[in-house]
């Protein structure tokens, strides 16, 4: 009887080792694609009953919130707490934009770009990490530097510290001639569309082939200078050369056209007097003169030639 009794033990324990085995284990856990079994839990080659398994986040995402650990219930893995992200699209300021071409997974980089007539303060590449992405990056509306103000003139801006697009305008004194442009933009790098312009009086009038005989520097703004031609120059224009916003004009003696050298007005002789009694051109513009003497001293004005017409 005994015997019979011992050798019964071994047939009644097997059945009951093999309806704990079946539910006590879990099989191998299945997560999304965010979550991951930890390096140590992956080796396991079963999951008993209360046994613990550990996750973690995917490559590219970190870790939110919630607890990293499951367990083992007569089977049953307990729910997944865990919760992961990647650093998403960051926040933008306003007139910003980004270059996403790496994605939003950690590790990843995107580069920070502002409109036109914008500066970037901050970072020009920002990454993503475990605390999200790195740096600070905001676009600031572009300024220019106020211009100096111009002599003998006036300048008028919109602000004391000009911004992206503004327009400075300029003006000159009265007789002052204002020279460049009359009004400069801020552009979208801080600086003007052109230097600003200046207020100056005219230069000293420059004319060929002439003799000044009235005005005399400095000269305003509609300020006259009067000239004379030299001897074989006459007058193409005016006499007066007048100040105007282009400057003084220049253009007034011109040679006479070819057909007559010179001016003869009169001629004195102090010791004989004669007269003229003609005149004659020879050939090669040379001009022969008939004098006859008279008794007394005199001064005897010549017919003048006249210049040839231009054509």
């Amino acid at each position: 009887l005994t015997m019979t009794s011992v050798k019964a033990w071994p047939l009644l324990l097997l059945p009951l080792s093999l309806v704990s085995m079946g539910t006590a284990d879990c099989p191998f856990p299945v997560l999304n694609g965010k979550i991951i079994l930890s390096s140590e839990s992956i080796l396991k080659n079963s999951f008993p009953d209360n046994s613990v398994a550990f996750v973690e986040c995917a490559k590219g995402y970190v870790r939110k919130e919630g607890s990293t650990s499951i367990t083992c219930l007569n089977g049953v893995w307990s729910a997944v707490e865990l919760i992961c992200k990647n650093c998403g699209e960051p926040t933008r300021s306003p007139h910003m934009s980004y270059v996403i071409s790496d994605g939003t997974l950690f590790g990843a980089y995107i580069k920070t770009i502002c409109e036109t007539g914008y500066d970037l303060e901050g970072s020009s590449h920002r990454q993503c990490l475990v605390s999200g992405w790195s740096g600070k990056a905001e676009c600031i509306l572009t300024t220019c530097n106020l211009p100096d103000p111009i002599e003998h003139g006036k300048m008028s801006a919109p602000r004391d510290k000009p911004e992206f697009n503004d327009v400075i305008t300029f003006s000159c004194d009265d007789n002052y001639i204002l020279v460049g442009n009359s009004f400069i933009t801020c552009g979208e790098y801080g600086d003007y569309s052109s230097p600003p312009p200046k207020s100056i009086e005219c230069p000293v009038p420059e004319i060929s082939f002439s003799t000044q005989t009235e005005g005399n520097p400095p000269y305003s703004f509609k300020c006259e200078a009067t000239f004379e031609c030299w001897p074989g120059y006459r007058m193409k224009g005016l006499a007066t050369s007048v100040c105007e916003k282009s400057g003084c004009s220049s253009e007034i003696c011109g040679s006479f056209s070819s057909g007559l050298a010179f001016h003869i007005h009169y001629v004195q002789i102090n010791m004989w007097n004669v007269e003229l009694e003609k005149m004659a051109k020879a050939d090669n513009n040379v001009f022969i003169f008939f004098f006859q003497q008279s008794q007394h001293q005199q001064k005897k004005a010549l017919p003048q030639t006249k210049p040839q017409q231009q054509t």
